[in-house]
């Protein structure tokens, strides 16, 4: 079994878009997954290896350090936490918050979890819809979210989440450019295409069911879950719509 997962953020408390998961939960998760004696890996081994789950993390909000990090710490499991890099330390003015907001990791807790471990990838420099946007926007956000990850974390960044999960051909092509080696959609796509790698979204109404039918340890209903997870990603793409 082989996947990988995407969570938003870990929180004890709600969204209006359903993409908190309460900490309790999330190492409810973190143990159910390993009681199947399933092994969570670093980017590198993940895809080196045909079995294993690869945990995710878009946006990079705060409480990320102050619920979910210890927890990964506790449970000895690493992860990939991928950063809006102009967002850094600041509120997401980007989305549309309905009156619950979230603050962004500031660098300095960015970098201490990257030196426990965790593996910092760009979720672009100002989380625009690339497929709302000119090319040449696409081009100048990836560079410069390129350049100051890396200058951040003390190495090329070698991943990359696209803002919603939205790209075609034109933006899979300019984010191999950029310097990117992989590149994620939000969406659990099959495909071999290493800029444009599916996962499977974790959300705050899935329990360890749900979970199950994700890490493919259970196949009864995978396709309704894949169903799902399109459909709520579908919904999430309204956000590029009205801020573009």
């Amino acid at each position: 079994m082989k996947s990988i997962l995407l969570y938003h953020n870990i929180a004890p408390t709600l969204s209006p878009f359903g993409g908190v998961v309460s900490p309790s939960t999330f190492r409810r998760h973190i143990r159910y997954i390993k009681n199947l004696r399933l092994k969570f890996l670093s980017p590198e081994e993940f895809f080196k290896n045909s079995n294993g789950i690869l945990l995710t993390f878009d946006d990079g909000f705060e409480e990320l350090y102050k619920y979910a990090f210890p927890i990964l710490q506790d449970e000895k499991v690493c992860a990939l936490v991928f950063v809006v890099s102009g967002y850094a330390g600041k509120k997401n003015d980007w989305d549309i918050t309905l009156g619950k907001s979230f603050t962004h990791l500031p660098w300095k807790k960015i970098r201490e979890m990257h030196r426990y471990g965790i593996a910092v990838g760009s979720h672009s420099h100002l989380h625009p819809d690339y497929t709302r946007v000119s090319k040449e926007l696409v081009k100048e956000d990836l560079w410069k979210s390129y350049d100051k990850v890396s200058e951040e974390i003390g190495e090329s960044v070698k991943y990359f989440s696209y803002p919603f999960g939205r790209a075609g051909e034109k933006e899979w092509e300019m984010t191999r450019k950029a310097g990117f080696k992989r590149a994620f959609t939000s969406i659990p796509v099959q495909s071999n295409n290493p800029y444009y790698l599916g996962r499977w979204g974790v959300y705050t109404i899935d329990n360890t069911y749900t979970l199950s039918l994700k890490i493919g340890s259970n196949r009864s209903l995978r396709g309704l879950e894949r169903w799902k997870c399109l459909s709520i990603n579908w919904v999430s793409n309204g956000t590029g719509v009205l801020k573009s």
